[in-house]
């Protein structure tokens, strides 16, 4: 026993010699001695025979999806929420006989932003800003109007912009189109967000590009605007419609009757809902909070719409704009040494690909945890 163990310390002895080194594929170094045999230590300082063409670093917040709110403030939004020919009282600040529509806005984003602020980060665009409003101006918009992602405690900032209207009483036209611009900014270099707007109003939208006086536009509809929902869609950014109170009848072009001429509501906003990529099924593709009685199923609907945007990140699923050159030589790291995909998870600090395509993919428990708890990750692209 003694002279075997003597042999065996003279092996080690000579093989360390030979090789300092005792990491393997993946593992950091500083030398090709820290590596293995035939194994270099790369210039990103990874042990790897592939040298690295780049690569992308990941970490929590740059996963969390982005959601804009479009919240429709104009004058119609004074009429109450449960009688749609009430068209003042419900917005007065002495005694209201209920809540007006933009309560009924009010109520929706306070009870959804709160639920989502720790896992969804929102922006909103409150259409048009009233201190802008005069007889030539009751289209207008400016930053006042608008709370973005990277605002300080942006949610908070989008609760107070939405105060109950006996605060802040609506008033003005609808000029959609606009709000919708520089909503979001192009993504570079990291993971892509899953992105979404939440589009609530109770008329379509009659704006246009360079309106003049009220008579020039005020019951005309902005087509502009249908296009946008076409091509954010086809960007990958859906569009959940919400309309307020929507009424299911063709406008006959009749002068100061507060309607879009030769436009019925309720089919503009299904057709917008259809385009938007975020239509739900039956008769009404769009939310409809016809009434107080439909708020919990509103509600309700936005929560069936965002969680599976929030359900991504907590999953740690991860989508990137291009897909990589060589799948083969793509790794992670997590937690010090870079993995390569394992489809079973059956090493929990590894990650697997989600498609065929190398678009999206996963990252297992146990580096997922590691994420969660503030770890960041590098995914490296090797090529040979």
């Amino acid at each position: 026993m003694a002279r075997a163990a003597l042999v065996g310390f003279a092996v080690a002895l000579v093989l360390g010699s030979c090789f300092e080194g005792q990491a393997l594929w993946g593992e950091r170094c500083e030398a090709d001695a820290d590596c293995g045999p035939d194994l270099p230590c790369q210039a990103d300082g990874v042990c790897a025979r592939e040298r690295r063409c780049s690569g992308m670093t990941i970490d929590l917040p740059a996963l969390r999806p982005q959601v804009a709110w479009l919240l429709d403030h104009s004058k119609s939004m004074r009429r109450c929420l449960d009688d749609p020919e009430e068209r003042e009282r419900c917005a007065q600040a002495d005694d209201p006989p209920g809540p007006s529509r933009w309560d009924g806005v009010h109520q929706l984003v306070h009870a959804v932003v709160p639920e989502f602020a720790d896992r969804v980060d929102f922006a909103a665009v409150v259409f048009p800003t009233p201190t802008l409003i005069s007889e030539q101006g009751i289209c207008n918009l400016n930053d006042n109007s608008r709370v973005p992602f990277d605002a300080e405690d942006a949610a908070a900032a989008i609760l107070a912009a939405v105060p109950e209207d006996t605060s802040s009483p609506p008033i003005g036209e609808n000029p959609l189109r606009e709000a919708w611009s520089n909503l979001f900014e192009a993504s570079e270099g990291g993971p892509v967000r899953a992105r979404a707007i939440v589009l609530v109003s109770d008329n379509p939208p009659n704006c246009t590009a360079k309106p003049q006086i009220s008579s020039d536009f005020a019951e005309k509809l902005d087509v502009e605007v249908h296009p946008l929902v076409e091509q954010s869609f086809v960007a990958g950014i859906p569009t959940i419609v919400v309309g307020i109170s929507v009424m299911d009848v063709m406008a006959p072009p009749a002068a100061g009757d507060s309607m879009i001429d030769d436009v019925n509501p309720h089919e503009y906003f299904n057709a917008l809902a259809l385009a938007g990529g975020a239509a739900q099924a039956g008769p009404e593709h769009y939310l409809h909070l016809r009434d107080s009685a439909a708020v919990p199923e509103v509600i309700a609907g936005l929560r069936e719409r965002l969680a599976p945007l929030a359900d991504e990140v907590d999953a740690c699923r991860i989508r990137i704009d291009a897909a990589p050159d060589y799948p083969d030589l793509v790794a992670l790291d997590v937690d010090g040494r870079m993995r390569r995909p394992d489809p079973d998870c059956t090493d929990e600090h590894a990650w697997r690909w989600r498609d065929d395509n190398h678009l999206a993919l996963e990252l297992c428990p146990g580096a997922c945890a590691r994420l969660h708890a503030g770890a960041i990750a590098r995914l490296r692209f090797g090529c040979p």
